[in-house]
């Protein structure tokens, strides 16, 4: 009995490194490479979210700060709201919606004025800097996605934050960024280095891209398909020229 429980061990170990070869072969893989990346003034920068009406970037801290900044980076200005651990940010019309990790918090805040209109707390357990990410809204299933580190939990919401669905992103080590692009969420993983091209509506990884930054904590994407990433411990903004505007 104990040779065939052995032999049965072994046969689904190489079983289960098959299965997860193959699909790791059906995942093209492309290499990155940055234009140029800038040293930035903004202490442990978190999340980047791209706004195409006056070609700014707002950008989050762990520390609790929002900036506006131009596609160098620059600060032009810095938000009076004081948070706790800002770790994702997105851009829906003119409000931008930020997540703070450690009190549950996701802010609403006017871009114009980078004040605050409403606070919605929302309920996750586990440890205080154990909680959501990212945030991203994504218009195919016109819900919010909230995403835990590590392991990576994706969490969907509707546009009032109740909760719809739960499951787990089993293809990165961690994910720190989610933002939609051009019909696909496109998902960050700092520990991987990659960004992971995912359909919309199932969430599952269709391509992935290496990236050579170190503690890439936040993505985002011009309407032209150019990439902005921030680190967080080397305080940089990197930008990419890597994905073209199509119709697919």
């Amino acid at each position: 009995m104990g040779k065939f429980r052995y032999s049965f061990a072994v046969a689904l170990s190489i079983f289960i490194s098959l299965s997860f070869a193959n699909a790791k072969e059906k995942t093209k893989e492309t290499q990155l490479k940055a234009k140029w990346h800038k040293t930035l003034s903004i202490p442990e920068s978190s999340d980047v979210v791209f706004d195409s009406t006056n070609n700014h970037l707002y950008i989050v801290s762990d520390r609790g700060a929002l900036y506006e900044t131009d596609t160098a980076g620059i600060i032009l200005r810095k938000s009076k709201l004081e948070g706790l651990d800002f770790e994702g940010i997105d851009l829906l019309g003119d409000q931008l919606y930020i997540s703070d990790e450690t009190p549950r918090k996701v802010y609403c805040v006017n871009k114009h004025t980078l004040e605050q209109p409403w606070v919605k707390q929302i309920q996750w357990g586990g440890a205080l800097n154990k909680a959501y990410e990212t945030i991203c809204y994504n218009p195919v299933t016109k819900r919010f996605i909230l995403i835990a580190e590590a392991p990576p939990v994706i969490v969907e919401y509707d546009t009032a934050f109740n909760k719809i669905d739960q499951h787990y992103f089993k293809y990165a080590r961690d994910i720190n960024s989610a933002k939609f692009f051009n019909g696909f969420v496109y998902l960050l993983s700092s520990k991987d280095r990659k960004i992971f091209k995912c359909n919309a509506t199932t969430l599952e990884p269709l391509e992935s891209y290496i990236i050579n930054v170190y503690n890439a904590e936040g993505l985002c994407f011009t309407p032209q398909g150019n990439i902005y990433v921030v680190s967080d411990d080397w305080q940089r903004l990197y930008y990419f020229e890597a994905f073209k505007k199509s119709t697919e």
